[in-house]
């Protein structure tokens, strides 16, 4: 009974970091559109753990939740980005942001099955905000500052439209 305890008593405050992992399949086979549905919920926690994990904690670790999270949004058959080059530009000075935007996006679009593209990319840009105000190696970005002001002033949804239209329009 004793060793019971001990064993609790070691184990319990390794627990949070160990449920804080993300899922990324080693062998994933992702071919058919159900191999892309079953990972969904893996997707799902992979990109909560990227916005909650800084950069520097884990780098192989975050290298490849960020791969496994790119390789299924560019095969997922249920899912289709279409990136703004505004809010891509919000990522030249931090490029590891673009995983909290397409993990915002992905998320969004898996949590919502029926989505309009500027609801998702309204996410894609909260999440991406939110990794910013959160990383604490961030570079300093004068486009996503100016955003975050649009956002405190309440016009940030009518940007994201309107930008999304702009993009439209043009194909």
């Amino acid at each position: 009974m004793k060793k019971l305890f001990l064993l609790i008593a070691i184990l319990l405050p390794a627990a949070p970091m160990l449920s804080a992992q993300p899922i990324v399949p080693v062998q994933g086979k992702m071919v058919t559109r159900e191999d892309y549905q079953r990972y969904e919920q893996d997707v799902v926690k992979t990109i909560d753990w990227l916005q909650e994990t800084p950069w520097k904690q884990d780098p192989q670790l975050y290298s490849k939740a960020t791969s496994f999270l790119f390789k299924w949004i560019q095969g997922t058959p249920t899912i289709t980005m279409e990136l703004m080059p505004p809010l891509v530009d919000l990522t030249d000075q931090n490029n590891k942001l673009m995983a909290s935007f397409i993990g915002g996006y992905t998320k969004y679009a898996i949590q919502h099955p029926v989505y309009l593209k500027e609801d998702a990319n309204m996410a894609a840009v909260k999440a991406l905000f939110d990794k910013y105000r959160a990383e604490p190696d961030h570079k300093k970005d004068s486009d996503i500052e100016h955003l975050l002001k649009l956002e405190k002033e309440g016009t940030l949804k009518d940007w994201v439209i309107n930008e999304y239209e702009k993009v439209t329009q043009n194909q």
